[in-house]
């Protein structure tokens, strides 16, 4: 919306007003909540929702953009509310639940699911002549991003520039610039020819990747994320862990540790620089690109003493280069990125999490993202379509030392690794969209077919690649029917069937059925 049409100011404030809810079609599989003893600290997301509502959501969205001679201000917002997580849930398993009340979502859960509103963008920008090249710089909190990946950011340099809202991903109708975690930084571009420039950002907080809260309808986990309460690291079934007779330190120690919180460290290494350029000879773009950043995962850190359990930031930069290629081949836009990392923290085997000065392992690890963009004119049945799709892949190609917080580091022969997972993963996405015209004034029909598939899981480089839990041999199918009228209002309805087998699809029993509702005004 236009506040200022005829003024020398450009002034816009445009508000996105979303309803959406989803249904699970099924109740939980015994074969993935049970047995207790197993499933303690991975079921309360399965047990809160019985076959039934699980979202029912209001979300505004609110930009407020003022310029002028490319100099001005932005600033967004988000807030949501949602009916499912203000009230009690489904669980039945007083024993096994990682939270107090057992069927209640906890606060911090309520909070990120269920009613909350926070700042996105607040930033100034503006830019410069200096000898004879541009100069554009933005200062404050905003989102940015290098490199080619359409889906799998988490594997390329993305990764280290964005953390990523990985709840918001599954709300229907989240546009890409929510699903970003804005940073304060300051990011610059010198444009040195009409072809070439080089950027360059640093950033002055750290901030997580935001999980699914715990016990939310597509956790995989309940002992991380906003709202985690509890780390059973013992049988829950056990006569102790239940008794109010046997004193409190006893049952802490054998059964569960409480969440204490996180503990960010220092606010330091977070920053990159990067060259872009364009060959005609080639007809390509080219970028490199060389990051600094602390990965946006964390560390569990115990205290069995205390009966409490924390998450660390791993205190050591991980080192990332990389280059992108873009470009058109034949009518697809086809765009490449490589990229390698230095101390990337690789997963470690069980038992390591219970330690007084918890290990983590680096390691250098290799990354490929290759995506297409294919858009085509009327054929057969529709009257236009597109064709979109990635590929992503990982590979530890070393592992270095195995580091504490406390004690620094020491010779990874003690060796700490999780050898059950996988050195090497990969998985894909291929979105197929046909598109109908004028089906009615004013109203046009869309179809999408969503396929992700991951081909080998498991990784040892990162616990939601290719998606969440990564899952190994296993999928999502995702059939969808879009209207779009006037270009204003959106409305769409998606079935999400998980493909796989139990021991290797975390959420195979979580099928459901998702619609939404916005306009922009």
């Amino acid at each position: 919306m236009d506040l200022n049409p005829d003024g020398e100011w450009q002034v816009r404030w445009d508000n996105t007003v979303r309803y959406s809810a989803g249904y699970r079609l099924k109740a939980p599989a015994s074969e993935l909540i049970s047995p207790v003893s197993v499933k303690a600290n991975a079921d309360d997301g399965d047990r809160s929702f019985n076959r039934g509502l699980v979202s029912s959501r209001a979300d505004l969205l609110s930009e407020f953009d003022i310029q002028k001679d490319g100099f001005g201000l932005r600033l967004s917002g988000a807030a949501w509310y949602d009916q499912v997580y203000n009230r009690t849930n489904d669980h039945d398993s007083p024993i096994s639940a990682n939270r107090v009340p057992f069927n209640e979502f906890s606060p911090g859960a309520r909070e990120v699911a269920g009613r909350k509103a926070e700042m996105l963008d607040w930033f100034v920008f503006g830019r410069n002549e200096i000898g004879g090249k541009t100069l554009s710089y933005r200062l404050g909190q905003h989102s940015l991003i290098w490199g080619t990946s359409l889906f799998f950011g988490m594997n390329g340099l993305a990764k280290g520039m964005a953390p990523i809202d990985v709840y918001k991903l599954n709300i229907p109708g989240t546009q890409a610039k929510e699903t970003t975690i804005p940073v304060p930084q300051l990011s610059s571009t010198l444009q040195l020819t009409e072809d070439t420039s080089v950027e360059g950002y640093v950033q002055f907080k750290y901030r997580p990747t935001r999980l699914h809260p715990a016990g939310s309808f597509l956790s995989s986990t309940d002992m991380l994320g906003d709202g985690a309460q509890r780390m059973f690291i013992g049988n829950p079934t056990a006569n102790r862990c239940g008794s109010t007779t046997v004193p409190i330190a006893q049952r802490f120690n054998n059964c569960f540790l409480d969440f204490a919180g996180m503990d960010e460290g220092e606010n330091r290494h977070n920053f990159g620089f990067a060259l872009n350029t364009r060959s005609e000879l080639l007809n390509l773009d080219l970028g490199l690109y060389a990051i600094s950043y602390r990965d946006t995962g964390q560390i569990i850190q115990t205290n069995t003493a205390g009966g409490s359990y924390k998450l660390i930031v791993p205190t050591e930069p991980v080192r990332s280069i990389g280059v992108s290629v873009a470009k058109l081949v034949g009518d697809a836009n086809v765009g490449m990125e490589v990229s390698l990392r230095d101390r990337q923290p690789l997963a470690v085997k069980e038992g390591v999490v219970t330690a007084a000065d918890p290990a983590y392992v680096t390691g250098r690890t290799a990354h490929l993202n290759l995506s297409w963009t294919l858009l085509g004119g009327k054929a057969g049945f529709w009257d236009g379509s597109s064709l979109v799709g990635e590929f992503a892949a990982n590979h530890v190609m070393d592992i270095q030392d195995v580091r504490t917080k406390v004690a620094g580091r020491y010779p990874v022969g003690t060796e700490k690794v999780n050898r059950d997972r996988r050195e090497s993963s990969s998985g894909m996405r291929v979105i197929f969209t046909p598109t109908w015209y004028q089906v009615a004034p004013g109203l046009d029909l869309n179809a999408p077919i969503n396929l992700g598939w991951s081909f080998r899981g498991f990784s040892m480089i990162d616990n939601s690649f290719p998606f969440g839990g990564s899952p190994d041999r296993s999928g999502e199918l995702i059939l969808g029917l879009g209207l779009v009228y006037l270009n204003k209002w959106v409305a769409n309805i998606s079935y999400i069937n998980y493909l796989g087998k139990p021991d290797r699809q975390p959420v195979l029993d979580r099928d459901y059925v998702r619609l939404s509702l916005q306009t922009t005004f």
